[in-house]
């Protein structure tokens, strides 16, 4: 039984209520993580979410935000209060002379992109996954397909912050810049985000074409790929030797100003990058699940099927596709290594019935200066493990699995993926550990922000 209350608050966006429920289970979307919050906090202004977080420091009662719920470990988990962004939506102002437009932690990357689009502008540095919000995609450090860019985390201008006493703190490269490099990407352990910043550049157009390439050599080609194109994206059913690349170009400046110069064509409805249509994926999984010892023929007919050729998509460089959903397990490489990776991943994935309807996703992201971020300091490639349908024994045991050779092949995990890295070995392997630490007990120095997830990483 759930028991809704109000509590009227007003900032700089007007006047708004936040409702509470209580007895509300709260899981992610794949149900790998969970909890029982003492209360459920939906927020829709700044001023909410600082009230909910003070009310929760008052009481003494742990205090997270929860997003779109896409993270795959339990790092939205709420032993206490759940602050509920889903409502905290919309754009704050943009500042033309910076390049830079804020938002509500809680808006979409697809809402903040239309928005912008009424501007001719693009958001630089956007997340793959459109439905993702950006409170959430900062917090875990999202990346999109542009392989010259850093992550979205490195790229953004700022954030407003609630720590975990109620404090509002406003964190950009002018304000509070020395929180800046663990605010970017903070896993949700030094408070709620109530705003993020974005930077803007002018809307552009980008030509996609699509390939059916052999795996080895497009990892072999994969330095040269990152210096001749704006996207990059490798989809590939590793039974087969073959897979989908996607790449992109923009097109030149004075194409690009005329879309800028007429944001109603820019707004206007846009084809989204169709990578595998979602239903004949759906009917490839489930057809590999229940005859797994068919997977390599499966993938092979899939493979007829994909689209190739190319094709103008008006959008940014940051073309998000369909989105992925599904388990998860992403580690990030020197790209170096990648070929190394992509072999024992084949090798790994034809061993086990349980990945007979497995996806990779490669894709390239550049170095950041990041202090949680798996590319700090170097420029890597992502290599993505998914598994159709939600959380249980055997997919636990795969994902296991894979996060066990990613990490022998020296991988770093992107937050928003499964993992079960601990404080010990993050602090071996990330040369910033101790300063976010650091960061986190000046922020957060009663620990309102822990749960079980945040221990078992930031505690060693």
């Amino acid at each position: 039984m759930s028991s809704t209350s109000g509590l009227a608050t007003k900032d700089a966006r007007g006047t708004g209520v936040s409702r509470e429920r209580t007895g509300i289970r709260w899981e992610n979307k794949v149900g790998s993580a969970s909890s029982l919050p003492t209360r459920i906090v939906s927020v829709t202004t700044v001023d909410e979410v600082v009230d909910a977080v003070r009310h929760a420091a008052i009481n003494g009662e742990q205090v997270h935000a929860t997003g779109a719920g896409f993270a795959m470990t339990g790092i939205a988990a709420a032993p206490g209060v759940l602050i509920d962004t889903s409502e905290l939506r919309g754009m704050v102002r943009v500042d033309d002379t910076l390049g830079t437009a804020t938002f509500l932690a809680g808006t979409t990357v697809d809402e903040a992109n239309a928005e912008l689009r009424k501007y001719g502008a693009a958001m630089i540095g956007a997340p793959g996954d459109g439905k993702a919000t950006l409170g959430g995609a900062v917090a875990t450090g999202a990346h999109g397909y542009a392989p010259r860019e850093a992550s979205f985390s490195a790229l953004i201008d700022g954030v407003t912050l609630v720590t975990g006493e109620g404090r509002l703190l406003k964190i950009s490269e002018r304000t509070n810049m020395h929180y800046l490099p663990a605010a970017r990407l903070n896993l949700g352990a030094l408070g709620v985000i109530a705003e993020v910043t974005v930077k803007f550049r002018r809307y552009a157009k980008l030509r996609i074409n699509r390939k059916r390439r052999n795996i080895e050599r497009l990892v072999s080609d994969i330095l040269e790929a990152r210096a001749k194109t704006d996207f990059y994206r490798v989809d590939w059913r590793p039974h087969g030797d073959q897979a989908l690349l996607t790449v992109g170009w923009l097109e030149d400046e004075a194409e690009a100003l005329e879309a800028a110069a007429y944001p109603a064509i820019a707004a206007q409805a846009e084809p989204r990058l169709q990578t595998k249509p979602r239903k004949r994926a759906r009917f490839r999984e489930k057809l590999a699940k229940f005859l797994p010892f068919l997977a390599p023929a499966i993938d092979r007919v899939s493979n007829l099927f994909d689209r190739t050729g190319a094709e103008s998509v008006r959008q940014s460089t940051d073309v998000s596709g369909d989105a992925d959903y599904g388990l998860q397990v992403e580690y990030q490489f020197p790209i170096a290594k990648a070929r190394q990776v992509v072999a024992e991943l084949g090798r790994l994935v034809s061993s086990g019935k349980a990945f007979a309807a497995a996806n990779v996703r490669i894709s390239l992201v550049a170095a950041d200066g990041v202090w949680l971020s798996p590319a700090y300091g170097e420029d890597v490639v992502a290599v993505c493990l998914q598994l159709p349908g939600r959380f249980e024994e055997g997919a636990e045991q795969a994902l296991r699995q894979a996060e066990n050779l990613f990490i022998d092949l020296g991988g770093l995990p992107n937050w928003g993926g499964w993992h079960t890295l601990n404080g010990a070995e993050a602090a071996y392997v990330m040369p910033r550990y101790g300063d976010f630490a650091h960061i986190r007990t000046d922020l957060d120095p009663h620990g309102r922000t822990d749960n079980s997830a945040l221990s078992r990483l930031l505690k060693h």
